[in-house]
């Protein structure tokens, strides 16, 4: 008797342990095995908060899918992220997603992805339509060149006359070295503006920017403007601005000096509403992660290679202070992408 409950007892035991196990490949993504799809995923420099949320993105997309994301930092070092890239060649991805430090130094490594006909996705490869191909099945543009222009008329139309200077960054990433030459070649066309000089950033970061709008200021003390290739450069300067005695610019003090910022990050964005910056524009990283997410599924999953552009350009708004308090923060962008339905690239106004 004792036997038999001692049986009993284990069959129960078993019945119960099969009923609570979940099979590690079950997914909520679409129909289909695409839990085995692996993006492999070359990260330029996941301290920058720009680039950290556009990664964010891509995790959070991929989940809707059941894909699996494996990314590496290359750290701000090019020469590690063409390493990075022939790691990830070796992990058997099926599509690759790559934000370049150096677009021209990662051409050796891109070709030996093509060679596996792994379909390669970029982002900030270019940064004008009709540029290189590199490869790529898809290039997505940043909407810097508009946020250059804008920004430009923006201090053209401030004031009737004045000198304006420039923050930029010593890392020569290309898309940030564009959007400062494009901002000092607009300057050209208002003859009321002087462009007094730029500064680079060698950290990325608020501290690194803010001696040299201190330096700014010392060699041209009537600076009226500054535009900052991110936001925490621009925060920088204007804790400078701010050391230094002056005023920052706003609707009562048309005389101060205005700083506008770009990423639209979340101190940018509070900066804004403090009046610490003027302005700022979106980079959109969470729309652009979850767009190549969506390509690749596209492209991978179902087939409709054809359905993708070659390039599209992805807008970044300006975000002042008529129009912040409607900003949607990056923070519930990233629950919006979870959700299947979402439409990033409608949502975006890529074109």
């Amino acid at each position: 008797m004792k036997l038999k409950l001692i049986i009993l007892l284990m069959i129960s035991i078993l019945f119960i342990s099969a009923c609570g196990k979940t099979e590690s490949t079950v997914n909520s993504g679409t129909d289909g095995n695409t839990s085995e799809i692996k993006i492999g995923v070359s990260v330029p420099m996941e301290a920058n908060n720009s680039v950290k949320t556009w990664y964010k993105a891509i995790q959070a997309r991929a989940d809707v899918y059941g894909f699996e994301v494996m990314g590496i930092d290359a750290q701000g070092d090019a020469s590690k992220q063409s390493s990075d890239i022939n790691t990830l060649l070796g992990q058997d991805i099926d599509a690759l997603i790559v934000w370049p430090l150096d677009s021209k130094a990662l051409q050796p490594a891109l070709d030996r992805v093509a060679q596996k006909n792994i379909p390669m996705f970029g982002i900030d490869f270019n940064v004008q339509k009709g540029g290189d191909d590199y490869g790529m099945v898809n290039q997505m543009i940043l909407g810097r060149e508009a946020a250059a222009v804008t920004v430009a008329k923006l201090f053209a139309d401030s004031y009737t006359e004045a000198e304006v200077a420039g923050i930029g960054f010593a890392i020569p990433v290309p898309g940030n070295i564009f959007v400062m030459d494009k901002y000092k070649s607009e300057l050209k066309n208002y003859d009321h503006l002087t462009f007094a000089g730029q500064q680079d950033n060698p950290s990325d970061n608020i501290a690194g920017a803010e001696p040299l709008m201190k330096n700014l200021l010392t060699a041209n003390p009537n600076i009226k403007a500054v535009f900052a290739y991110n936001d925490e450069s621009a925060i920088g300067a204007s804790q400078a601005i701010s050391n230094a005695g002056g005023k920052l610019y706003s609707e009562d003090k048309k005389d101060g000096i205005m700083v506008v910022g770009f990423n639209a990050e979340k101190g940018g964005i509070q900066a804004v509403k403090n009046g610490k910056m003027h302005a700022t524009f979106n980079i959109n990283p969470v729309k652009s992660g979850a767009i190549q997410v969506d390509f690749i599924n596209q492209y991978v999953v179902e087939k409709a290679q054809d359905s993708i552009a070659k390039e599209i350009i992805v807008p970044s708004p300006l975000i002042d202070p008529s129009n912040v308090k409607d900003f949607v923060s990056w923070e519930e962008e990233l629950k919006l992408v979870k959700d299947r339905q979402y439409d990033a690239l409608k949502e975006s106004g890529a074109k």
